[in-house]
């Protein structure tokens, strides 16, 4: 009888009846000396002995890394040492937020396995959390972004330094890093110049998970529009990123960009015609002429009113902006329209100045470009412009 129960001790003890259930965080470094910012590939590995009828793995939150999943989750069979294992791999890529020794996980697999008797038993697996040394970004300034590769292109609607007259280009610039999330992409380089009319359209992001780890995409966007004839260049913009394969900081650049209507050039050349402008100009040539002698009397019999006054009476009587400004409002081209009502103003300003021509720029880039009248806002902004401080 005793022997009969030491017998059953020994076969509850056995290994035949235990269970195992084992899960890891297996850090897969690329390169040494991991950086802020940089790529690390980590494997979550659960092996186990049991059926699994129902799972949810949860990752413990942490202040330290920026993570994503790159792949669906691998559920397989191996077999170890002859005997056959259920094996689940969770990949992902972490983006250490800053350096020194960081803590990722505790990482908790809550099962329901299929025991030996067919019963469903609810479990809790832990997998204990890695040290993972960081160290710091290499520049102290600028925008700090980590790639294994970082490519930019341009596309243009059309050739920017020949346009058409009143011709708009787009400009798109597609940069792409691999290795990186679409959020630690550079914002957008502002483009701000005095000749040039520029809308900016909304920032687009995308975000593309291969097997080698997640895959950025920004695209920025800007639409130009000469505000005269005459071409201007766009400055090129450096964008500097740590190269994760050379360890080294590097460059990519955005191109500079020459705009200009082609009339510019082919007004001006010796071919005995005049363009558009020209022809204008030549018409309001007597006008501009008494203008400019009614200024000189004026000047010369009031000497105490001096540049000022010279200019006052300039705008008010040169016929030039006036001519240039209906002449917009009868086009129905609206940017022509800012361009001549910038013009026509020359600096002059007052809240009823900046509320048509907030009107006018809602009417360009707004999406609901009904209810804008141009002759009624030329008119508008002639008699404003009259009330206004020079």
């Amino acid at each position: 009888m005793v022997r009969w129960l030491f017998l059953s001790l020994a076969l509850l003890a056995s290994p035949a009846g235990a269970e195992s259930l084992t899960l890891t965080i297996r850090p897969e470094p690329r390169h040494q000396d991991l950086i802020v910012g940089e790529m690390l590939p980590v494997t979550i590995r659960a092996v186990y002995d049991r059926k699994v009828a129902n799972e949810k793995l949860e990752i413990a939150p942490s202040d330290g890394f920026d993570w994503i999943q790159i792949a669906p989750d691998s559920w397989r069979q191996e077999m170890i040492d002859g005997l056959p294992w259920q094996v689940m791999e969770r990949h992902l890529a972490l983006f250490p937020r800053r350096s020194g020794v960081l803590h990722f996980g505790p990482v908790l697999h809550h099962l329901t396995i299929i025991d030996e008797a067919s019963q469903r038993q609810p479990r809790e697996v832990k997998a204990q959390p890695v040290e993972i040394p960081v160290g710091p970004f290499p520049a102290e300034r600028g925008w700090k972004l980590a790639a294994e590769r970082l490519t930019l292109r341009q596309e243009l609607s059309t050739d920017p330094a020949h346009l058409a007259d009143g011709e708009t280009v787009t400009r798109r610039i597609i940069l792409t890093a691999e290795g990186a999330l679409p959020e630690m992409l550079p914002p957008r380089p502002v483009v701000s110049e005095n000749w040039l009319i520029t809308f900016a359209a909304p920032v687009e992001r995308k975000l593309t998970l291969t097997a080698e780890g997640p895959m950025a995409e920004v695209v920025w966007t800007w639409q130009f529009r000469p505000e005269t004839g005459e071409p201007g260049v766009i400055e090129p913009v450096t964008i500097p990123y740590f190269d994760s394969r050379s360890r080294r900081i590097e460059t990519v650049e955005i191109p500079p960009l020459s705009i200009g209507y082609a009339s510019f050039t082919a007004n001006r050349a010796a071919t005995g015609r005049f363009g558009m402008w020209e022809d204008a100009l030549s018409g309001a040539a007597i006008v501009a002429g008494i203008g400019a002698g009614t200024g000189l009397m004026l000047w010369r019999s009031a000497p105490a009113v001096g540049r000022a006054g010279w200019k006052r009476l300039r705008r008010r009587w040169s016929p030039f902006p006036r001519l240039a400004l209906g002449r917009a409002a009868r086009s129905d081209d609206p940017l022509a329209l800012r361009r001549a009502a910038g013009a026509y103003l020359d600096g002059r300003t007052s809240p009823e100045i900046r509320s048509l021509l907030a009107g006018l720029d809602r009417r360009i880039y707004g999406p609901d470009p009904q209810g804008f009248r141009p002759r009624v806002f030329a008119r508008d902004l002639r008699r404003a412009a009259s009330r206004a401080e020079f």
